[in-house]
């Protein structure tokens, strides 16, 4: 029996990176899992690399930063599975764009993405938690949302600030309601986003390892292992907090 034998977990941005690593930690652990992408290719991938571990594994797929989309994902969720236990807001995009080359549409596309539909997806499950009166809520934030970036660019950095002020705001309003919301702020993640981000060379990689008092790069199961125990019982008098994944990169 694992810790989240019979949990119902919902898992945004799944299909690949980190992600798809905490979904499979979920798994090991007993969770069902309510899996969302917005590309299905990828979300059938991590669907089909837990089958062989006997959990029940649904795919939603859909656009977080459309709330229409959202709130009906979530009621598929509801309807399939009766609750949701755990969220793990994971889903988000970054780029590298220098500020004076930004411009508005790519702006509103990382904010939509990982701030807005952030908090489209937090509003749709916190209203089935309330009601639940038990939850939790792990958003993946940076270390560029409290520092600012190396590599990413300013809309990345913003919105990932914002993630951790929601998670504080979140955090008060829905405590009495016996759910608890926190973060993470991992640093550079062995994931795609090394491409995204133009970093994917030996000597970049180098050099961002090289920032951490621990010599190396995160890994997806680093990050994983920081949200189960942030979703696990073993946390349950945390809240409101943003744990660094980072190396020692950042000491606060």
């Amino acid at each position: 029996m694992g810790r989240f034998q019979d949990k119902v977990v919902l898992v945004t941005g799944a299909g690949r990176g980190i992600g798809k690593m905490i979904a499979v930690w979920f798994a090991r652990e007993g969770a069902q899992l309510a899996l969302n992408d917005i590309q299905n290719a990828d979300l059938d991938d991590t669907a089909k690399m837990l089958s062989g571990l006997g959990n029940r594994v649904e795919t939603y797929v859909g656009d977080i930063s459309n709330r229409k989309m959202v709130e009906e994902l979530v009621r598929s969720v509801i309807r399939d599975f009766t609750r949701i236990d755990v969220l793990v807001n994971n889903a988000g995009i970054g780029l590298p764009t220098p500020t004076l080359d930004l411009s508005e549409e790519e702006w509103d596309r990382v904010l939509n993405v990982n701030l807005k539909g952030t908090f489209f997806m937090s509003c749709a499950v916190l209203k089935q938690m309330k009601n639940q009166r038990a939850g939790r809520v792990v958003m993946i934030a940076s270390i560029s949302g409290k520092t600012g970036g190396v590599h990413t660019g300013i809309h990345y950095d913003v919105s990932k600030a914002g993630v951790i002020v929601m998670t504080r705001r979140l955090a008060r309003e829905f405590g009495e309601f016996g759910v608890t919301v926190n973060a993470v702020a991992p640093s550079f993640v062995e994931t795609h986003l090394l491409k995204d981000l133009e970093m994917d060379t030996p000597e970049l990689r180098a050099a961002s390892a090289n920032l951490n008092v621990i010599k190396r790069l995160g890994t997806p199961d680093d990050i994983a292992n920081a949200v189960l125990f942030l979703a696990s019982e073993s946390s349950s008098f945390i809240t409101g907090e943003t744990l660094n994944v980072n190396g020692g990169r950042l000491m606060d």
